[in-house]
């Protein structure tokens, strides 16, 4: 994990196609490192979690390119890697499990459906207000360790057909709907970090399983 950040770092400093091209090798040795710690994952995950397919560790990884069309920030790499292990053939818009390594402090731990489109959040939403407080007992036994926190993206109104004053207003104003663990680079550097990450996955795999069920044809 040492050698991933130092890459990251040093890619931050120095954003450029004339610095990857040079450290093109030393990337594809990372990158493997990478792909073995997501093959790792799902093999730790697949004990107490059933992915219902042969979900493969290239699969679980994004890009290192930028897509910069549509951004004004040209810069053409990501200064991070991230881990996506979905309980789903399908990927994008589906609840996960998610490892984002970034060096200064920025890295965290998730269990999320991030930027739903609105056919999934209209699903979610709905079963919200039917199903509230199975969610709840969920996300209050996850949060009650301190550790993690309620992603709060939300917005700014009631999203139509529900009332204001409906007693779960925030649950149903969220954009996303993530539990998260901020991680420190001294703590992904541990020895035990491996151990320690299963562990939180475990522990959040509840909230993925709710929001998966939710979606289930």
């Amino acid at each position: 994990m040492k050698e991933i950040l130092k890459f990251l770092e040093e890619l931050e400093v120095n954003n450029n196609r004339e610095w990857f091209d040079i450290n093109r090798e030393r990337y594809q040795s990372i990158r493997k490192e990478v792909l073995a710690l997501a093959g790792r994952l799902i093999k730790e995950v697949s004990k107490f979690y059933d992915l219902g397919y042969d979900l493969k560790a290239n699969n679980c990884i994004f890009r290192i390119n930028r897509d910069t069309r549509f951004s004004k920030d040209k810069t053409p790499y990501k200064t991070n890697f991230g881990i996506e292990i979905t309980p789903t053939w399908k990927r994008g818009w589906l609840p996960c499990f998610y490892l984002h390594i970034q060096p200064g402090n920025q890295s965290f731990i998730a269990g999320w459906l991030y930027m739903p489109d609105s056919r999934t959040t209209g699903i979610i939403r709905g079963w919200i207000d039917k199903k509230w407080k199975d969610l709840k007992k969920i996300i209050d036994k996850i949060l009650k360790s301190e550790l993690y926190i309620l992603y709060d993206e939300s917005v700014k109104t009631a999203p139509r057909w529900y009332k204001k004053d409906n007693p779960n207003i925030e649950l149903l104003k969220l954009k996303h709907w993530i539990v998260e663990r901020p991680v420190s680079d001294k703590e992904i550097k541990w020895e035990d970090f491996e151990k320690e990450l299963v562990k939180d996955f475990k522990k959040i795999s509840p909230f993925v399983e709710w929001l998966q069920d939710q979606l289930k044809d």
